[in-house]
């Protein structure tokens, strides 16, 4: 055995060794990832079936999922370590891509592990890994073009119903999400909240979001992907906290206010100040605290922040003005119903401000915006502002007969609503795979017969697995269905529901494009790192050392 031109020492190729190389490392690694993909494909499309889950603890009977990033979470480790890094590497790409759009964890899955399937073996049949990558990603670019050019937008209410139905599987909660975001449109915010009784309702507040996230992942709550802090205290400053006794009269103000929860909204605060932030929350000092990250940069982060003073009836804590953190008071502290933060966004909901505050704001951001600003950038930032201060957001209080049942579908909801406001920014495809498979037909008529051009064709046929396993869990023949496309249009898909293939814009079956994207370039970068991984390293366990 060698590897490099030299040969490899003898402890490298036994059985316990800490290192794999070539196709043994890579074959380990594809085998892990495989079989966390075979975990959740089964939930792929409108008729999931479901993976039991055994509990960690005690003899409590299995939890049923039926969603692939609920699954994700919950799986812990394979046996073999070099197969677990793969399994993880798969796991974590379902993860990111469902907090990023809100769905599409089991297409990544999928259409990853046929990637993956298919080019391990192109690779140990001597296929250049190199070119075969290079295919891979000038495939991808093409599939993203054929992509742009099959999608439309969405505005009416019965449009956005039908997207929400793909994610949340209900007609009647589907109706109340596209009324809702018909309502506050793209920009507007929509809180998912646990209700006291079986029944999910729905109502409308005064509320506003902004792309900007928490400061600190330490902040939000295990195995959540948003944090929330109810009734909480405001402090908005444009400066930066570097000091814990820059943010201790914050806390006491809050205490004094009766109100034990603190939100930060700033530019920047060190990880010396959010661990006293969490020191406080230890030791119950504060119930809730978070840090987020003021949006934007200069005159327009500050504007943001004066605004968001109105909204929650506090003061903005300004470098200009000479104003000092250390001299906060209680009556600078803004408040709201609840504030939300995301890894890329937060909102405020509900907020306390004065709306007389709030009226004259606005005519302040009117007047700049009027004032003959010629920088098109700077206008937009001005009337995104002035959207968000005369906005409306919406509350979903989400019932269901069980704790864990209601947690599940509050998860449900809120990936939906994700998915569902992406598809009325950017627009929709045919869903159900069909995008995908006109977009497999399109590489494999261009692919060239080259190493780079098998790159190409092993993307084109990976393209065609969502499709397959989506009729195959609704108990069709999978290969059959996607051999009867070609003789289709571009703009059709397969509705396991109806059993019969329809036009994708008459019926309805349509997904965000934004999420079929975010899938293609997710999946297509996991199979480019784990096809050309070289070698596999684990570390060994330092109390198995010290016990030999």
């Amino acid at each position: 055995m060698s590897y490099a031109g030299r040969a490899v020492p003898r402890w490298e190729t036994l059985a316990d060794s800490p290192i794999l190389y070539g196709l043994a490392a890579r074959a380990a690694l594809l085998r892990g990832a495989d079989q966390l993909a075979a975990l959740v494909a089964p939930t792929l499309g409108p008729v999931p079936r479901t993976v039991a889950i055994a509990p960690i603890v005690g003899n409590a009977a299995p939890e049923v999922l039926d969603t692939a990033e609920t699954i994700a979470r919950r799986t812990i480790e394979l046996a073999d370590p070099f197969e677990n890094a793969g399994a993880m590497m798969m796991r974590d790409l379902i993860l990111r891509v469902a907090q990023t759009v809100g769905d599409g964890g089991a297409t990544t899955a999928v259409l990853a592990q046929a990637l993956l399937r298919d080019g391990g073996r192109l690779v140990e049949g001597g296929v250049d890994v190199v070119r075969l990558c290079q295919g891979l990603r000038h495939g991808l670019a093409r599939t993203l073009e054929t992509l742009e050019a099959e999608s439309w937008r969405i505005d009416h209410p019965d449009e956005i119903a039908r997207v929400a139905l793909h994610g949340v599987g209900d007609a009647g909660l589907a109706e109340m999400v596209g009324e809702i975001l018909d309502t506050v449109g793209p920009d507007g915010i929509v809180m998912v909240e646990d209700a006291h009784g079986a029944e999910t309702t729905h109502q409308y507040v005064d509320g506003v979001r902004w792309d900007s996230g928490y400061l600190s992942a330490y902040l939000v709550p295990d195995g959540e992907s948003t944090a929330r802090v109810v009734e909480p205290r405001i402090l908005l400053t444009d400066l930066a906290i570097e000091r814990p006794e820059q943010i201790v009269p914050a806390l006491e103000a809050c205490i004094a206010a009766g109100a034990p929860r603190l939100v930060v909204i700033a530019p920047e605060v060190r990880d010396v100040v959010i661990a006293t932030l969490l020191a406080n929350r230890q030791r119950e000092v504060v119930s809730a605290v978070l840090a987020v990250s003021a949006p934007s940069v200069g005159n327009q982060r500050v504007g943001i922040l004066e605004d968001l003073a109105a909204i929650t009836g506090g003061r903005c804590v300004r470098s200009e003005l000479g104003d000092r953190l250390e001299r906060v008071a209680p009556g600078d502290l803004g408040s709201a119903r609840q504030v939300w933060a995301t890894r890329k966004a937060f909102g405020v909901v509900g907020g306390r401000g004065d709306r007389a505050a709030v009226r004259k704001r606005v005519v302040d951001v009117r007047a700049e915006l009027n004032a003959g600003q010629d920088d098109p950038y700077v206008r937009t930032k001005v009337r995104e502002r002035l959207a968000r201060l005369t906005g409306t957001g919406a509350s979903i209080q989400v019932g269901a007969p069980t704790k864990r049942s209601q947690e599940l579908l509050r998860q449900r909801i809120e990936a939906t609503v994700t998915a569902t406001r992406l598809a009325l920014e950017v627009g929709v495809v045919p869903g159900g795979g069909g995008s995908l498979l006109a977009c497999a037909a399109d590489l494999e008529s261009r692919a060239g017969s080259d190493d780079e051009g098998a790159g190409a064709r092993l993307l084109a046929r990976a393209l065609t697995a969502p499709a397959q396993v989506i009729a195959r869990n609704a108990g069709f023949d999978g290969r059959a269905i996607v051999l009867q496309w070609p003789n289709r249009g571009d703009a059709t898909a397969f509705d396991v529901l109806r059993g019969a293939w329809v036009d994708a814009r008459s019926s309805g079956l349509v997904e965000p494009i934004g999420v079929v994207r975010t899938v293609l370039e997710a999946a297509v970068s996991t199979a480019v790192t784990a096809l050309a991984a070289e070698v596999l390293i684990r570390r060994r366990d330092p109390l198995r050392r010290i016990r030999k």
